[in-house]
């Protein structure tokens, strides 16, 4: 015969089940507010909307370009810098980038990092395939939304396949 339980230890662990699920929630709504700020600067990467890319950003973010990228590596730190350097590489490469995996570890309320791999044409190449890599993220709430406090860009070049003879 089982126990019923009193209406306190019933209460305590409704409560409880009920502060479970609020912080699983919250921690999905973070994960695929993540997500969705990649995807985010896929779109407008591809758009060439460099306005709404840089708001992507946090107020003190860093971006860090490897050498491999035909352009000028090294780190951008702050909108302005990342700004120019969007003006001046997007249109030159017509990207079109192909977003793939993305492993996210929230690390508070706050504050996440994060890996995005992804796969990257041009069609200043006829859309092929120039790089592989991945983006190394580390991201911040602001004012209720996340945002990119670094991203560290690393690629592989791709060689164009040889034609052959006809």
């Amino acid at each position: 015969m089982a126990i019923a339980e009193s209406p306190d230890a019933a209460q305590k662990r409704i409560e409880a089940e009920l502060a479970s699920i609020r912080a699983e929630l919250g921690e999905l709504r973070d994960q695929e507010a993540i997500r969705q700020l990649a995807v985010s600067y896929a779109h407008f990467a591809r758009t060439r909307k460099i306005e709404e890319l840089v708001a992507l950003y946090a107020s003190d973010a860093v971006f860090e370009v490897a050498e491999n990228m035909g352009t000028t590596p090294g780190l951008r730190s702050g909108r302005d810098a990342i700004r120019e350097t969007l003006r001046v590489d997007l249109p030159r490469a017509d990207p079109w980038p192909f977003l793939h995996q993305h492993y996210i570890e929230l690390l508070g309320h706050d504050r996440a990092r994060g890996v995005l791999y992804f796969e990257l044409r041009q069609g200043v190449e006829n859309l092929r395939i120039t790089h592989i890599g991945s983006y190394v993220d580390e991201y911040v709430k602001e004012d209720g939304a996340w945002r990119f406090r670094s991203r560290k860009l690393a690629a592989v070049p791709l060689p164009a396949a040889a034609m052959p003879d006809t």
